[in-house]
């Protein structure tokens, strides 16, 4: 069925990641748009035949793009600091960065609070409690951050808060023994569902539309990207005050240790999430380059890796570490065939880097599959245990996924389905994930007795 609203959103957020328009290029572009299809309506045509005609008048994307390029002559970085034109944009922006400052202060204020009644980082009770509340220290805020720049509604707060102080409760009302097996599975899983919660309010009113978790994909690919960049400013800057107070024999590694750290990590993370949402028109052209640059890079070394496991007989995989280990690299790659596909356009015929997609795939698949079996063996040799469950259950999460889209994928080359049908089932698939977290988050330690 043919949703207006979604195409002219694809074709906005087309228009943006080619880099050379701002935001109220865009939205003047977005403004003839809609002009052109109301006319068209309105004089008889259907919605679908009206989008494409409008958007042929409007020209081929990438000309505009390339004429936009030759207007614009502002370099990449400063489009960072450009101030709206529009009172009501500069306005908006205004308030972002005051939302960021004072959610960050907030973040980093609740987690030294317990430090007033003598839980200290150092102490062996503050291990378990950060351990089980970091997240919750942080991800309510940002939630909340998109809730007020999409001016959500009351039902929509009171639903999305009410799960952050749900889990919050169950985790920290669950008892843990040694050796805290379900504790840090329930720790590690809690942010994955917690962020899922955090993409509703990002989304809003679209979360059940594919469009909309597409959307949210990608910017938890840039998130990860420029967080790592803010992350590296806030450590050097750490340092060279470290260095310059050093200059005048004054330790500030106390102050450092106590309250930068905190504040400044709190502070990184909400930049990121304000410069990732505020300036899309910059940061979606560099992602997509980097995950186009790994993806070919990650395929070589996961082959290279089969055909040395092969040739040599030896298998990494009977020890749990290494099964840990390839499990994150499993996740990694799946990351960076999804922010291919979230950055690809729709209506582009099959390129080199669908089928590099395609292979990479496949060949996690080769992988997934020795993993899983070497899994089964260790449960069979040694026992069920929550870490052995939960590394089952996430490797059969994964074949699902990766098996899925090879499927798909296949069927998209032979012309049996368009890309659209592969993005559609892999935010559908968003569901899978937010379960089973689930599950391993407030399930586990119930099934196996808080060990």
């Amino acid at each position: 069925m043919f949703e207006l609203e979604i195409q002219i959103q694809s074709w906005s957020d087309h228009l943006r990641a080619r880099g050379n328009f701002t935001d109220a290029d865009i939205s003047e572009l977005e403004d003839h748009l809609r002009d052109e299809i109301e006319d068209l309506i309105a004089a008889g045509l259907a919605p679908d035949e009206s989008f494409l005609i409008s958007v042929k008048r409007l020209g081929n994307v990438d000309a505009v793009s390339h004429e936009f390029a030759k207007v614009n002559t502002e370099n990449l970085w400063k489009h960072l600091f450009i101030d709206p034109v529009d009172s009501i944009a500069k306005k908006e922006s205004r308030r972002d960065i005051f939302l960021v400052v004072i959610f960050a202060l907030l973040a980093g204020t609740l987690i030294k609070i317990p430090g007033l009644f003598g839980l200290g980082f150092d102490d062996l009770g503050a291990d378990h409690f950060y351990l089980r509340n970091m997240s919750l220290f942080i991800l309510p805020f940002i939630a909340a951050f998109f809730l007020i720049k999409r001016k959500a509604n009351r039902k929509t707060w009171s639903i999305i808060m009410a799960n952050f102080i749900i889990a919050a409760l169950i985790i920290n009302i669950y008892p843990s023994f040694s050796p805290y097996n379900t504790e840090i599975l329930s720790s590690l899983h809690l942010p994955l569902l917690l962020w899922l919660i955090v993409g509703a309010a990002y989304i809003g009113r679209k979360w059940q539309s594919s469009q909309g978790r597409m959307n949210f994909i990608r910017f938890t690919g840039e998130m990860l990207v420029y967080g790592v960049l803010v992350s590296a400013g806030v450590m050097v800057c750490g340092m060279f005050t470290m260095a310059i107070f050093k200059a005048i024999q004054v330790d500030a590694g106390k102050f450092l240790g106590e309250y930068y750290v905190v504040y400044g990590a709190c502070a990184a993370v909400f930049i990121t999430a304000y410069l990732v949402e505020a300036k899309k028109s910059v940061v979606e052209n560099f992602a997509p380059i980097l995950a186009k640059i790994f993806s070919p890079l990650f395929l070589v070394i996961m082959v290279s890796f089969l055909v040395v496991m092969i040739i040599t007989g030896k298998s990494p995989f009977m020890e749990r570490e290494f099964l840990i280990a390839f499990d994150l690299m499993l996740a990694l790659v799946l990351g960076l065939v999804l922010y291919v596909i979230s950055s690809r356009n729709d209506q582009q015929p099959p390129n080199l880097f669908d089928y590099l997609n395609l292979a990479l795939i496949l060949t996690a698949l080769l992988i997934d599959g020795v993993a899983l079996s070497a899994i089964l063996f260790r449960l069979s040799a040694f026992g069920i245990t929550p870490n052995k469950v939960a590394a089952l259950g996430e490797n059969l999460i994964l074949l699902g996924n990766l098996g899925g889209l090879a499927w798909l994928y296949i069927a998209y080359f032979k012309k049996k389905l368009d890309f659209i049908k592969l993005e559609k089932w892999q935010t559908g698939y968003l569901n899978v994930y937010f379960i089973w977290t689930a599950i391993v988050a407030f399930i586990f330690p119930i099934l196996f007795g808080f060990y």
